[in-house]
């Protein structure tokens, strides 16, 4: 008999074979049956449980197709210096380190998360010396909530070796006073040197922040996640193999591999069959930026890789924010097709941000995915419109002309970027409504149901995973959630408000909200 039925629910299957439903039946953590609740008798038994959903909405699982668990993790349980948390000014960030530097010995590491100049009163980063103001003894990182800067005091400057000699790396930038010529403590693209040079934080502090990151992950009814991190390499392969060891993070994980291990290992130790153990190997990241004026990588050398990652048969999952990194990026994969023809290969644009329709034509004709952030509008849409002009404003996240177009896309909150609550990414994909309301280029909305495909199916496509995720069939993963109340009949402007009742994950019940009867 079965393990556990759901029955007396609203089920949105997201099969166009058998799009509803009202009972779900599972066995061995898949789904063995979708019907109607008059079959409930003849399916239950005694070691059956059961679950009545109220009439409630039922639907998969929720997919969150790029994110950074890590860097999660260490948000979770680092000084959190965003706006919602009370930072509006530099004196602000000056006040947390500073009480944080009164419970820890000199010399120990403090490290700040997702500061936001666009908010801060005085409009600006803070410097290497705003940050000796409040911590003269102690080592002190701060994290743009972009991930992509960092500010360090002087402290921090000298332990990882930057002073006014220190050239700027191929791939980034460090910030000088101009009289000087001094490191001003804010740093562009130097994320990987860095890591190389501040001490990890401990693993117990971790192991903590990824048990907060798996609770938050689950209780907006995320089931599986896809870590898109341009460093994963094979000890966070490991780490991660030990988390899911360990129960300390549930939800399935697929990661990715850093340009530097797929070309060190080709994949040679890394064969796993697909969620063998909820955890599975991905395609490989690349980022394209233009933080120094000029494109890195090259286009020469962003076609070699991209030749590289197609032929061995694997997926890429370029980084590609602004026109000429999008353009670039398609550049690459066009080189590697001409030169290994190859159907379905699904390679992906990540973020896809500024995309006027000839770009948007040009992926289409070339297969390529885009996976977005439909929650950015919301957390940061105030900030688009008062920073981002002209045409390129137009064409910011242009997901509805994209979809027109053809072109498949996958949804991610890019956490710990912003939040990964999926219905607030559904809902701004739905109104292009920004946190203050204003309006983010409203044309360019979708209907609910492509929205919450973008979180489900098409994210499941995304991962090569839609033989066995993104809708509720038999013989598919018993991951699912349900929902306080029907997207499909509410008011738009309700779609943020929607919680998780509960979420199920390989046919158990993993998380419940008490706030939920």
């Amino acid at each position: 008999m079965y393990d556990l039925i759901l029955f007396n629910a609203d089920v949105r299957t997201l099969d166009a074979a058998a799009p509803g439903a009202e009972l779900v039946a599972i066995q061995g953590g898949r789904i063995q049956l979708v019907g109607r609740n008059e079959i409930l008798g003849r399916l239950r038994g005694p070691e059956t449980a059961v679950i009545d959903c109220g009439k409630r909405t039922l639907l998969p699982g929720f997919i969150d197709a790029h994110c950074h668990v890590r860097a999660y993790a260490e948000s979770l349980v680092s000084l959190n210096l965003s706006p919602r948390h009370g930072i509006h000014s530099i004196s602000d960030i000056q006040s947390r380190i500073r009480d944080c530097s009164r419970n820890q010995p000199s010399g120990t590491w403090i490290r700040g998360k997702s500061y936001n100049e666009f908010y801060l009163e005085e409009g600006r980063h803070p410097n290497r010396w705003d940050l000796d103001a409040a911590a003269p003894r102690h080592p002190v990182k701060l994290t743009h909530r972009s991930g992509h800067a960092h500010v360090l005091n002087s402290l921090a400057l000298e332990q990882t070796g930057i002073s006014v000699e220190t050239g700027d790396p191929p791939e980034g930038l460090i910030d000088r006073d101009p009289e000087s010529g001094a490191p001003t403590g804010i740093l562009y693209g130097l994320s990987a040197y860095l890591a190389g040079k501040i001490p990890q934080l401990d693993k117990c502090e971790i192991d903590r922040g990824l048990a907060l990151a798996n609770e938050k992950l689950l209780s907006f009814g995320i089931t599986s996640v896809q870590d898109v991190s341009a460093a994963n390499d094979v000890l966070r392969w490991k780490w991660f193999e030990e988390a899911k060891t360990k129960g300390i993070l549930r939800p399935r994980l697929t990661m990715t591999m850093g340009w530097r291990a797929f070309a060190e290992l080709q994949f040679k130790e890394f064969r796993y069959p697909d969620d063998a153990t909820g955890l599975r190997l991905g395609g490989v990241k690349l980022v394209i930026s233009h933080v120094t004026g000029n494109l890195h990588p090259s286009q020469e050398e962003l076609n070699e890789q991209v030749s590289a990652i197609h032929k061995a048969g694997l997926q890429a999952i370029i980084h590609a924010v602004e026109e000429s990194e999008i353009e670039a990026a398609c550049n690459a994969v066009a080189y590697a097709l001409n030169k290994h023809p190859r159907q379905n290969h699904r390679h992906r644009i990540e973020h896809c941000s500024v995309c006027p329709p000839p770009l948007q034509r040009r992926l289409a004709s070339l297969g390529i995915m885009a996976v977005t952030q439909p929650s950015f509008i919301y957390y940061s849409g105030d900030r688009y419109l008062k920073t981002v002009r002209g045409e390129q404003l137009e064409h910011l996240y242009p997901i509805g002309s994209m979809l027109h177009h053809g072109i498949q896309i996958g949804s991610g909150s890019d956490f710990p970027v912003s939040e990964p609550n999926a219905m607030v990414s559904i809902y701004a994909a739905v109104t292009r409504m920004a946190e203050n309301g204003e309006k983010v280029v409203p044309r360019q909305g979708i209907p609910v149901l492509d929205a919450v495909k973008m979180h489900t199916t098409l994210s499941a496509y995304a991962g090569f995973e839609e033989g066995i995720k993104g809708s509720i069939c038999r013989g598919k993963l018993a991951d699912m959630v349900l929902l306080s109340e029907d997207p499909f009949s509410v008011d738009a402007g309700h779609l943020k408000d929607i919680k998780v009742a509960i979420t199920i994950l390989n046919g158990r019940v993993v998380w419940e909200n008490p706030a939920v009867p």
